[in-house]
């Protein structure tokens, strides 16, 4: 088992790399961005910054939330797709490259 969390370990060092690319980044404040403003949006609700009896404020703002969720978990599926693809690309091309013994 513990030769299970070493092998996860060095697999997330591995990948790191790729997280720190440029569009990565990018993706990954646009993502942290998204989710920033449904959290703001649901927290002037939570507190009161509404008026209660506005309800078409309120399904605006709910679903302004909503949106900016789904946008964030997309945004964090394209970052761990990418991330993946890029690694296991470079991977496969690395080992075809070495000669065989």
């Amino acid at each position: 088992m513990a030769n299970y969390f070493e092998k996860r370990d060095r697999f997330q060092q591995e990948r790191e790399k790729y997280y720190r690319e440029r569009t990565n980044t990018r993706l990954k404040y646009a993502a942290l961005i998204s989710i920033g403003l449904s959290i703001i949006l649901l927290l002037t609700m939570a507190f009161g910054f509404v008026d209660l009896n506005n309800t078409t404020a309120i399904i605006f703002m709910r679903g302004c939330a909503g949106l900016f969720a789904l946008i964030f978990v997309v945004l964090v599926a394209i970052i761990v797709y990418r991330v993946n693809v890029s690694y296991f690309y470079d991977n496969v091309r690395s080992k075809q490259n070495t000669p065989d013994e």
